[in-house]
């Protein structure tokens, strides 16, 4: 019977403990819980910037500020610095946005088919294999870009504004992939694809018909990893950055290669796919894109 009693006891005076607490404690019913209304922060001008220079012309909301749960967590990804804000998304605008709006001739391509919420995060979201993310698109609603705090527009760190780029239009080459699929005979072209990439050297890759080693991952990714690629150019090694037909003459075994001539097949593809699909000379757009990237640089 002692056995018994005691826990009797103790659970008696647990709920006691409990009731009296409870009947102490004040609840101000009137107070809006931080994060469900009852917070707020002045307008900073990075606000004013993202209204007047996105949300109005493109109908985008731009997330700078640090709120959990917008993010991937357990990753350990730092918030962006306020004053890498504006400039990094004035080079977007100029070398990413302006060739789009160039080419089609108004914003009204770009408002339509831009993901409605753009995350940003200082820092890329490192994987267990070693890889780095650097961009994402959510299911053609959002995209989130990586390293806003690695932005630099001088000459001399142009590898970081070229990866910005690329990520950009890797990105939003998914989000037109997923209104208007690419041909499926694209797939065919390199039929053979590893979730194994990350051991890959770029150059490796090359040299067996893809333009990147992530573009060996995935034929979804392997077609934007050649737009991307056309469009602004593709990592050297660890702090390089080339244009693609630099890529071509120097790193796919040269112009009587199998590999080149697989990569001319995949460059055919995604120039035909975007005259089809979306009346864009991509050739053209391709040209914009250079230019804007070389005028941007100081």
């Amino acid at each position: 019977m002692k056995l018994n009693i005691f826990p009797k006891l103790m659970l008696l005076l647990l709920l006691a403990t409990g009731w009296s607490a409870c009947k102490k404690e004040n609840v101000h019913l009137d107070v809006i819980p931080v994060g469900l209304g009852g917070d707020s922060t002045a307008t900073t001008p990075s606000d004013v910037f993202i209204y007047d220079s996105l949300t109005i012309p493109y109908n985008i909301a731009v997330y700078y500020k640090w709120q959990p749960g917008q993010l991937d967590f357990p990753y350990e990804i730092v918030p962006p610095r306020e004053a890498q804000v504006i400039p990094s998304l004035k080079a977007l605008l100029a070398v990413a946005f302006a060739p789009y709006n160039d080419q089609t001739g108004s914003t009204a391509f770009l408002r339509k088919y831009l993901p409605k919420v753009l995350k940003m995060a200082g820092s890329g979201q490192y994987q267990s294999n070693g890889s780095i993310i650097l961009g994402q698109a959510e299911g053609g609603t959002a995209m989130l870009l990586y390293e806003i705090n690695s932005f630099s527009r001088l000459a001399k760190d142009s590898a970081i504004l070229k990866e910005m780029g690329h990520t950009m239009h890797h990105e939003f080459g998914h989000i037109l992939n997923q209104n208007i699929a690419f041909p499926v005979s694209f797939k065919q072209i390199t039929p053979h694809y590893t979730g194994n990439w990350y051991n890959i050297a770029d150059q490796t890759a090359r040299q067996e018909g893809f333009i990147s080693a992530y573009a060996e991952s995935d034929p979804r990714e392997d077609f934007v990893e050649m737009v991307a690629t056309m469009l602004i150019g593709g990592r050297n090694g660890q702090s390089g950055y080339d244009d693609y037909e630099k890529i071509m003459a120097e790193q796919t075994g040269g112009p009587n290669s199998a590999s080149y001539a697989l990569l001319r097949a995949k460059e055919a593809a995604v120039v035909d796919y975007y005259a089809r699909a979306w009346s864009i000379d991509f050739y053209a757009l391709q040209r914009r894109c250079r230019r804007a990237l070389t005028a941007y640089f100081q």
